[in-house]
């Protein structure tokens, strides 16, 4: 690391962790940077980190290890860069946001969402929000997983168990109540409102739910725009994927799709990614 690259990393550093600096501090370390005193900035910024015990991500905590790493110490006059290993070691540590490609630009009017045919599923799960239609059974597993340790939320519903139109329970049958009838779209409103980071929603046994309840599957397919696209702006992570899908479902989902429009109250938001697997 040169001394350019040092600077540039150090102002990167601080100004990353504006909203939890007080105005004070975040302006004396703007005026020593502006200076070129950036042993000022990082001995003020290491004092904080250790005595108000402000917490630091764990990206920042490695960037802070690699740039003070460009000191050779003891420091004249600084105790807190002398002590850096010590305070960086000992500080609180949040979680990091998951990482992931950034979105596309925001377009005022356009499609809702963008058809992407045969994806590499790998890259598909770098974009902050998705919809995958008609997920291969070879990818259930790695689906689930990945949002369970990204984002500490990966679930799969089998539709076919979870939407029948009546059961059987110690020995009487059943009609769904209203909740019960509603389970897949409540269960996507309550990850999408309650998990702080997103999700990962895998939908098992769509054909069956699209062939015997195609109302309220194609409702659900129209929302999903916007509810995607809220995560979007909510900055969060958040997939959705359809399986167990016939050729002229995908087909048919993918034009209830393209004519779906998200709601006017998000503004302008980039079209939602919607990856198309090749039928099986």
């Amino acid at each position: 690391m040169d001394e350019i690259e040092f600077m540039d990393r150090a102002d990167a550093l601080f100004q990353g962790m504006r909203n939890r600096l007080r105005d004070q501090d975040y302006d004396f370390m703007s005026g020593a940077a502006h200076a070129g005193e950036h042993a000022e900035v990082l001995d003020l910024l290491l004092a904080i980190i250790s005595k108000r015990r402000i917490p630091i991500s764990k990206r920042e905590r490695d960037e802070l290890r690699a740039i003070m790493r460009f000191y050779e110490l003891p420091a004249k006059m600084y105790d807190f860069i002398n002590d850096w290993k010590n305070i960086v070691d000992s500080a609180d540590i949040i979680d990091d946001g998951p990482e992931r490609d950034e979105p596309g630009q925001p377009v005022a009017s356009g499609p809702s969402v963008i058809v992407h045919e045969n994806p590499d599923f790998g890259r598909t799960l770098r974009t902050q929000v998705g919809l995958h239609v008609d997920l291969p059974p070879r990818l259930y597993e790695s689906f689930v997983d990945h949002f369970t340790a990204a984002v500490g939320v990966g679930v799969e519903i089998n539709l076919a168990r979870t939407n029948p139109d009546e059961y059987l329970r110690s020995g009487k049958v059943h009609k769904p109540t209203e909740v019960e009838a509603n389970f897949v779209p409540l269960m996507i409103q309550a990850i999408s409102d309650g998990s702080i980071w997103g999700g990962g929603i895998l939908l098992r046994g769509f054909e069956q739910w699209w062939t015997k309840k195609r109302s309220d599957a194609e409702n659900l397919i129209r929302q999903l725009p916007t509810v995607l696209a809220a995560e979007q702006v909510g900055d969060d992570n958040f997939h959705i994927a359809l399986a167990d899908m016939s050729s002229s479902t995908v087909e048919q989902v993918i034009t209830v799709l393209t004519e779906s429009k998200i709601e006017e109250i998000l503004g302008a938001v980039p079209p939602v990614p919607v990856f198309k697997y090749p039928s099986m």
